[in-house]
C-alpha cells in the first residue's frame, strides 16, 4: 500500500499583486510560524517569499503581475486565491493551468473573497453556472473565532448604516454596490512616469482587525490632479515594523498621520520617521471628500487595496434606499491617509480649519 507523503503538497498562493500579497498572507504565515515556535520545522525565504517545510513540502507566494515567476512554476497541486474578486477570468484559467500533470495527492485550488459585486465572473462561474468539481463554502464573521468582539460590533452595525453593505460584508451574499463616493478615478500604469514632483504621503493606523494603510501621492495643482503611486497595506503590524516598511519610502519627507494615536507617531519619529498628525477636526472628512471629488485620480495598477477601497466606497442609505450625504466609515484606511497626505493642499489659502468662504 503506497503512503502519501507530507513532502507530495506544493502550495502556491497568490494574489493579484505581489506586493500586495508580501503585506497580507505571507506576512500572516510567517507571523504565525514565529507565534508558535515552529522555526526548527520551517525554513522561510523572505526574499522569495516562499516557505520549505522540513518534510519537503512547499508553499511559494506570487503575484499575478509576476508572468515570468508564474511560468517558472512547475508540480503545483495546491494553490489559493486570496481576494479572488481582484483576479480576472483570464488569471483563473492561467492559474489552472499550473495545475497539470500527474500528483499523488490530486489538485486543488481554492478562491477566497467577499462577493462584492452580482455582476463578478466568478459569480456567473461558480454561482450560477457551476464549475465541474468544485463546491461552494458561504462563511460569516460568526464563523470566525479569531475577530474580536469590537469588530464584530462594527460589521452588525453595518445594517444600521447600509444594508447592501451589511449583506456583503457581514451576511456573506452577493451584493451590488451603488451611490458610491468616488466615480472620478482611474486605474493607470504609472510606472514608467518620472515628472512627479510634488510628492506627499498619508498614513492611517490600523487596530485590531483593521489594517494600517500608507500611500505616496503626487498632487498637480495647475490640472487638478491626483496620482496614487504607491501603498502598503497590512495588519499585525508594529510601529517599528511600520517604519522599516515605508523609511525607504518616504525617506526624509513628512508624513502626516491620523493624530487619533500621539503616542504611535511620537515612536514612528523615534525610528527615523518624520512623522506628523493630521489636523482634521470637524467636517474635515466630508470636506475632504467633496474636495477629492474635485479632482480627477488615478490610482496605479499595483495599488489593489486602494483600487478596492475606491470601488467599495459609497454613501450611506436609510431603510428605504434614501442617500444620506455621510460616508459608510469601513473599509477606507487608504482613502483616510490620502485626506491627510493632501490635508495641506484642502484648507484656505494654507490655514487650517474646514470652513470655507461664502
Amino acid at each position: 500500500m503506497n503512503m502519501l507523503k507530507s513532502g507530495d503538497y506544493k502550495y502556491l498562493i497568490v494574489r493579484k499583486t505581489a506586493r500586495s500579497i508580501r503585506h497580507s498572507v505571507f506576512s500572516l504565515i510567517v507571523g504565525l510560524i514565529d507565534e508558535y515556535g515552529l522555526h526548527k520545522l520551517f525554513t522561510v525565504n523572505k526574499t522569495d517569499m516562499s516557505i520549505r517545510c522540513a518534510t519537503g513540502s512547499e508553499l511559494i507566494t506570487s503575484g499575478l503581475d509576476d508572468v515570468n515567476k508564474l511560468k517558472s512554476i512547475f508540480g503545483i497541486n495546491r494553490i489559493w486565491a486570496e481576494e479572488a474578486s481582484e483576479i480576472s477570468y483570464d488569471d483563473f484559467i492561467q492559474l489552472d493551468l499550473r495545475m497539470r500533470g500527474e500528483s499523488p495527492v490530486g489538485h486543488q485550488m481554492t478562491l477566497t473573497l467577499n462577493p462584492i459585486s452580482e455582476l463578478h465572473w466568478i459569480k456567473k462561474t461558480f454561482f450560477d453556472i457551476g464549475y465541474e468539481d468544485s463546491f461552494v463554502l458561504q462563511t460569516t464573521y460568526k464563523d470566525n473565532q479569531f475577530i474580536d468582539e469590537s469588530y464584530k460590533r462594527r460589521l452588525e452595525e453595518l445594517k444600521d448604516q447600509d444594508y447592501q453593505f451589511y449583506r456583503i460584508y457581514t451576511l456573506g451574499e452577493w451584493g451590488s454596490l451603488g451611490n458610491l463616493v468616488f466615480r472620478n478615478w482611474e486605474k493607470a500604469d504609472l510606472s514608467g512616469r518620472n515628472d512627479f514632483d510634488n510628492i506627499f504621503y498619508g498614513l492611517d493606523w490600523g487596530f485590531a482587525d483593521d489594517p494600517f494603510a500608507f500611500v505616496k501621492v503626487n498632487y498637480d495643482r495647475k490640472r487638478k490632479e491626483i496620482y496614487i503611486l504607491d501603498q502598503r497595506y497590512a495588519s499585525g503590524l508594529h510601529n517599528r515594523d511600520v517604519a522599516e516598511m515605508i523609511k525607504p519610502i518616504c525617506g526624509n519627507d513628512a508624513v502626516i498621520c491620523d493624530s487619533a494615536e500621539p503616542k504611535s507617531i511620537s515612536e514612528l519619529r523615534e525610528y527615523g520617521v518624520k512623522a506628523k498628525g493630521a489636523k482634521k477636526g470637524q467636517g474635515s472628512v466630508e470636506h475632504g471628500i467633496r474636495w477629492l471629488q474635485g479632482h480627477k485620480i488615478y490610482i496605479d495598477e499595483s495599488c489593489t487595496d486602494v483600487i478596492k477601497e475606491f470601488s467599495g466606497y459609497k454613501w450611506r442609505e436609510d431603510k428605504d434606499g434614501n442617500v444620506i450625504p455621510k460616508p459608510i466609515d469601513f473599509n477606507n484606511h487608504s482613502i483616510d491617509a490620502l485626506r491627510y497626505a493632501l490635508e495641506s493642499e484642502m484648507t484656505n489659502k494654507g490655514s487650517w480649519g474646514w470652513k470655507m468662504n461664502a
